[in-house]
């Protein structure tokens, strides 16, 4: 008997499907482009599907959105899929259509419930099918036509959308894509307008930002209709795509301290004895991250980065000179201590000894291996037989640090 209540089950949820009047006037679905039947629809028209709720995006898959031309012959056609401002569902086609007859068809997908879950059968319809799985289950919730009749769990099951358009063959053809802009960098919690320009065959230009597709491969970065919003740090090559071309763009977001940009964690800081320094600014990258997150501070921590910053760069300049060529590196060591001396004056600082400390602590982070040590020490043996005079404290002053510490608190 539960066999036969089974197959019944089955049967009515594939009538339910065959009937959905090609599923553009279901529930949730706001918009849908092009719209069904049209007879004049652009070849580089990009399939939209918009709902009023956000879509679960594990339930979309590459073959979600299938489009198929019907006339004059039958063709499968490639694109990509992808979910845009998460609540709309894109198919873009590799290739701009030809003139014909097409047929899209989009599978059922799920949007996100709002709220708590309290299932009560509202319509007749769906009375009828509670009535109907309570025979087989004990629990309708587990019945598949009650989860596609009645919506029941943490997400909304759409119905399936089928439809047929036409497309006209004397629109112009996109030749090329242009992006105004090639490499973004951006804080996190940001936002950024690019645009985006096609060129046609019939040399005339559009402003098509707020049709291409954007696709993102990297989730902390989001693109919708030109707008780049940005959430954790990371990197991201953003694909634009539009009438058949493709164009692309990187986007970097770095972390902010103090209005300070960090540079990217390097994957290898100890390959060379230089290190990585991907913003140029003398100071190697996992050293600036450590300045800035790590490092111990004692009395004024955005006074002591600025002032470790200073030394930092200024010891760079040790594994980059060792032979202290002009006696560059040493003014620069002696520079960046005089910063801290100006400091410590300046705030009128115990003597704790914490300047020896801070000195330390950067050392060790800057001649972490035996080949930068090793490079350090034969620096600091050109030194020898230098006579060293300390510059009177009434003469120093902030232009011995990279910064106005003056300003800072």
């Amino acid at each position: 008997m539960k066999k036969i209540y089974r197959v019944l089950v089955m049967l009515f949820l594939s009538m339910h499907v065959l009937y959905a009047s090609g599923g553009t006037s279901q529930e949730h679905l706001v918009s849908v482009e092009p719209i069904p039947e049209v007879q004049d629809a652009p070849p580089t028209l990009t399939a939209v599907f918009t709902y009023d709720k956000e879509i679960v995006k594990s339930s979309v898959h590459k073959n979600t959105v299938k489009l198929k031309q019907t006339k004059p012959q039958k063709n499968n056609i490639k694109g990509t899929v992808v979910v845009q401002s998460d609540k709309s569902l894109s198919f873009m086609p590799a290739q701009p259509l030809e003139k014909g007859t097409y047929r899209i068809k989009v599978k059922p997908i799920k949007l996100q419930k709002e709220g708590q879950v309290d299932f009560k059968p509202k319509t007749p319809w769906q009375k009828f099918i509670v009535w109907l799985c309570g025979f087989v289950y004990d629990d309708i919730t587990e019945c598949p036509l009650c989860k596609y009749v009645c919506n029941v769990g943490n997400y909304i099951k759409t119905k399936p959308i089928q439809y047929t358009f036409e497309v006209k063959d004397d629109a112009p053809k996109v030749t090329k894509l242009d992006v105004n802009v090639t490499l973004v960098e951006l804080s996190e919690h940001n936002s950024r307008t690019i645009k985006v320009n096609a060129t046609y065959d019939n040399n005339t230009t559009e402003d098509v930002t707020q049709k291409t597709t954007y696709i993102s491969d990297d989730s902390s970065v989001d693109v919708d209709k030109g707008v780049i919003t940005t959430a954790a740090e990371g990197s991201a090559t953003v694909t634009v795509s539009y009438g058949g071309k493709t164009s692309t763009l990187q986007v970097e977001v770095y972390e902010k301290i103090e209005g300070h940009l960090l540079p990217h964690k390097p994957d290898n800081p100890d390959a060379t004895l230089l290190g990585v320094d991907t913003n140029d600014n003398g100071v190697r990258d996992e050293v600036e991250r450590w300045i800035y997150k790590e490092m111990p501070t004692y009395h004024h921590p955005e006074i002591e980065r600025v002032i470790a910053m200073t030394k930092a760069k200024a010891y760079q300049m040790a594994l980059d000179d060792p032979t202290n060529q002009d006696n560059k590196v040493f003014k620069a060591i002696d520079r960046a201590s005089d910063c801290w001396w100006y400091y410590s004056d300046l705030k009128s600082l115990p003597f704790d000894g914490a300047v020896k400390q801070f000195s330390n602590r950067l050392k060790d982070k800057q001649f972490n291996t035996k080949e930068r040590l090793k490079t350090y020490m034969a620096y600091d043996y050109t030194l020898k037989g230098t006579v060293i005079t300390a510059t009177p404290l009434r003469l120093l002053n902030t232009s011995y640090c990279d910064q106005n510490i003056d300003v800072l608190r």
